[in-house]
């Protein structure tokens, strides 16, 4: 044995931890109909304990699906919103 010793501080978090920013995404995005995309947003910080969730401005156009797979439906436009929190990003998809 050496005879050394150790000591390691842990600190509990007793808070939930918000989410304060979401990034990764393109603010435009371009599909052919029929076509599918995966959003895979960066949510900060990293031990963020919200859910994220995803929602479409017209589902006729596009569709999004709870883990953020854009399916194409029709020619046209519309908004995909990515919401975690408080914090939303938008992103616009053209559907050709």
């Amino acid at each position: 044995m050496s005879g050394k010793k150790a000591t390691l501080k842990v600190k509990v978090q007793t808070s939930r931890v918000r989410t304060t920013k979401i990034s990764g995404l393109k603010k435009n995005v371009t599909l052919k109909k029929g076509r599918k995309l995966a959003l895979r947003p960066v949510i900060s910080p990293l031990t963020s304990q919200e859910k994220v969730t995803y929602t479409s401005s017209n589902k006729k156009v596009a569709t999004v699906s709870k883990k953020g797979v854009i399916t194409a439906k029709k020619k046209g436009t519309v908004k995909i919103t990515v919401k975690s929190g408080k914090k939303s990003y938008v992103i616009k998809v053209k559907v050709k």
